[in-house]
């Protein structure tokens, strides 16, 4: 009996396994190698490129520095330069980018997926971004292979997934990469540091404008703004804290 229950328990346990229902308990275990933002939209932990330097692995970066290495990247469109990522398209992908960056090791680089909507044309179809990330010497490198990939209208047409190539540091493709404050190690290919000068600087505050000159007029008035505060507070139509609040009002002008 004995022997039976135990041939009986061991298939459980195989069939089980097959049918994916241990899968959780290990799956917590395995590191994690896919952050899937949507449907074409993805960051992917994948093996270095065979023959390159280690990279500096893994690497946490913040998530305000991030989105300003990303911000700074643009690319020519037809001959008209405009930002690689649009607005929303930086804050879906900031957070899954941290986490791979962060878990990243020396042999391994990032494949970057990301697809939406571009341009000012809201019926416009999504088009698709692929890229390499990795960070060596100091710098995020970004390796471009498309940057406004058409693809959704085949894929609605036909339900065939699409093959996406990624940017290699063996060949360059046919993207015109551009940064203010990376360095261009190829066409398709920028560098960004990572110091202290890799967020992009903010636009400095306007000066203030001079304060106008005051003249006897001006004081006068502000007189007559006080003496008539006074009479309401005198005829009750305003409490002592409201005076007191509008008489510093007035007084900070002054």
């Amino acid at each position: 009996m004995r022997s039976h229950f135990g041939a009986w328990l061991q298939e459980a346990v195989v069939l089980v396994s097959l049918t994916g229902l241990l899968t959780p308990a290990f799956a917590a275990d395995a590191p994690k190698r896919l952050w899937q933002i949507g449907e074409f939209s993805q960051v992917q932990r994948v093996p270095r490129e065979a023959g390159s330097e280690p990279n500096q692995h893994p690497r946490v970066l913040p998530p305000e520095q991030l989105r300003s290495l990303l911000a700074s990247l643009r690319v020519l469109i037809k001959s008209k330069s405009q930002p690689l990522f649009v607005t929303d398209e930086i804050g879906d992908l900031i957070e899954p980018l941290s986490q791979a960056l962060a878990a990243a090791e020396p042999g391994e680089d990032l494949l970057l997926l990301s697809t939406t909507r571009r341009g000012d044309n809201v019926l416009a179809p999504a088009t698709g971004l692929t890229a390499r990330l990795f960070v060596q010497s100091e710098q995020l490198h970004v390796v471009v292979q498309d940057a406004r990939l058409e693809f959704m209208g085949a894929w609605i047409g036909t339900r065939i997934p699409p093959k996406f190539n990624y940017g290699t540091r063996t060949r360059a493709s046919e993207v015109t990469l551009q940064s203010a404050t990376g360095q261009a190690r190829r066409k398709d290919w920028q560098a960004l540091p990572l110091g202290a000068a890799a967020a992009v600087a903010p636009l400095s505050a306007p000066a203030a404008p001079a304060a106008p000159a005051r003249d006897n007029g001006f004081y006068q008035e502000q007189e007559q703004r006080l003496r008539g505060l006074k009479r309401l507070l005198e005829q009750g139509l305003i409490s002592e804290a409201e005076y007191q609040q509008k008489r510093r009002e007035i007084l900070q002008t002054l």
